[in-house]
């Protein structure tokens, strides 16, 4: 199998990142695309809940800024963002559920 090396930023180390991992990269950005277009809920859900199996069987993360599109306890993409410093706060618009990520940018 073909490794990759793709640099992640200045002065850290190179990550190896393969084809298979590459691809299912790829299919998450996708999936996700399809469920901002999407109306039904049934198949946003569906979308989101593929695009997670696929990064866990590929051990693949799902990218920060997908991950605060949508909510990760009920699968739907209706969710409000709020900036409260030092966090971005998520909420979802039908569980409730909240999640916090970190405003700190990385020092360089």
């Amino acid at each position: 199998m073909k490794m990759i090396f793709m640099k992640k930023e200045k002065n850290t180390k190179e990550k190896k990142v393969s084809e298979k991992q590459k691809i299912a990269l790829e299919r998450i950005y996708r999936l996700f695309e399809l469920a901002e277009k999407q109306k039904d809920e049934k198949l946003v859900k569906r979308y989101l809940k593929l695009a997670k199996k696929i990064g866990e069987k590929t051990n693949v993360s799902i990218p920060k800024t997908l991950k605060k599109k949508f909510c990760k306890k009920c699968f739907t993409m209706n969710v409000k963002t709020i900036e409260k410093k030092p966090f971005l706060l998520v909420i979802c618009g039908k569980c409730g559920f909240e999640k916090k990520f970190s405003l700190k940018e990385k020092k360089q």
